[in-house]
């Protein structure tokens, strides 16, 4: 471990706050614990990345030693317009977000909603795993962006229901690590349906803004068609994606209090989708395959008002096609990490965070190259304007 890193465990050493969105928490929840009904947040730091071993085709892989700029931006109002409806945008290195909630378009309790979304900076990993090396059958870039339509309604015990069709259009270039053998995909556009079924029962610690008991269980399915025609790969595994293909994913926020200092959180994501769904399959942002989950074990320990220390155990799932690409192997992966914020007040923080996972396939910390390591750490600040409380 370098004294970089030990230096971010230190500085930085605190859960994440409720107001701390991802891209891909917009995009799967429908009703995420939220403290605040109003809030302009900007976070700015530095991320870096170190890896475990000494190769020299490391570099040729993505493994690399580096630091580089990092920040989001997320912006909440739930009280847009003279319809009162909720506004939410966000961009950040893993994509932008934008979406309306509407409760009076349709009216009878139905929610209506907006989204635009897209991944500028996608990177795909066509590969397999050699004793836990991921070795390139094809590494590539790409992006893609996405508009959706949704009508949902909710149910007294915390369930919610939402249906609606999306549209997407994908783009694909090579590389500095593309193999000059490798044919990447074509470009294409896809449609489909998508349903979503959320389950939440969440109650918030109101003097800290946290979720302090209870969960949030949703579950997604899609059925996708595309207008994708030539084959893609290795010359020894060409393949072409099929014209319709379906998925399912899940993800769950748990949060079990410990005592009043203390909070125990299971954090976890999962997905299962046609094996012959390749594009999917391969993107590098979460575990790769088919089948994949990724589930973090987090203890979220208060340190007085203004610091609060999350260290956590990480384990991720892969099922990936081997070597030979007659068949597939699962593979497991585990790591450490801590996260932290240091309040310095109501609209100032610190922001840091350390995490290590003994799989290469980690997101990059660069938007223009494929960069990552096993060692990941980060360090910035947080600043909330026109925060509004519930």
């Amino acid at each position: 471990m370098t004294r970089l890193s030990l230096f971010v465990i230190f500085v930085g050493a605190t859960a994440a706050l409720a107001d701390a969105q991802t891209f891909q928490d917009l995009v799967d929840t429908r009703n995420a614990a939220q403290p605040y009904s109003s809030i302009f947040l900007v976070e700015a730091g530095a991320i870096g990345t170190t890896t475990e071993g000494v190769g020299a085709n490391n570099k040729a892989r993505g493994l690399e030693d580096d630091f580089s700029w990092d920040g989001r931006v997320y912006y909440r109002d739930e009280n847009f317009g003279t319809r009162r409806g909720t506004l939410e945008a966000y961009a950040g290195r893993d994509g932008l977000f934008a979406g309306f909630t509407d409760g009076n378009l349709v009216g009878d309790d139905t929610v209506t909603r907006f989204e635009v979304h897209a991944r500028p900076w996608m990177f795909y990993r066509d590969g397999f795993y050699r004793a836990n090396e991921l070795r390139q059958g094809g590494f590539f870039e790409g992006s893609d962006y996405e508009t959706y339509l949704g009508f949902g309604r909710g149910a007294d015990d915390g369930l919610f229901i939402e249906f609606g069709p999306y549209y997407r259009k994908l783009k694909f270039q090579r590389s500095d690590l593309t193999s000059v053998t490798y044919t990447i995909p074509d470009d294409y556009d896809a449609y489909g349906v998508r349903m979503y079924v959320e389950q939440r029962m969440v109650q918030m610690d109101r003097r800290r803004g946290l979720p302090q008991q209870g969960f949030v269980l949703t579950i997604i399915g899609e059925r996708e068609w595309n207008d994708s025609s030539t084959a893609f790969g290795t010359p020894l595994s060409m393949t072409s994606l099929p014209s319709a293909v379906w998925r399912a994913r899940a993800r769950l926020e748990w949060y079990i209090p410990g005592s009043d200092a203390m909070t125990w959180e299971v954090f976890g994501s999962g997905g299962w989708q046609d094996e012959t769904d390749r594009v999917v399959s391969i993107e590098g942002q979460r575990p790769l395959g088919h089948q994949w989950a990724d589930v973090q074990l987090r203890l979220r320990t208060h340190l007085g008002e203004s610091f609060v220390v999350t260290p956590f155990a990480h384990v991720q799932y892969s099922v990936v096609p081997t070597e030979d690409g007659f068949s597939t192997s699962s593979d497991l992966f585990f790591g450490v990490g801590v996260e932290s914020y240091l309040h310095l007040s109501q609209n100032l923080s610190m922001h840091g965070w350390y995490s290590f996972l003994d799989n290469e396939n980690r997101p990059s910390i660069r938007i223009d190259q494929d960069v990552r390591g096993e060692h990941m750490f980060y360090l910035g600040m947080v600043l909330r304007f026109g925060a509004t409380r519930r």
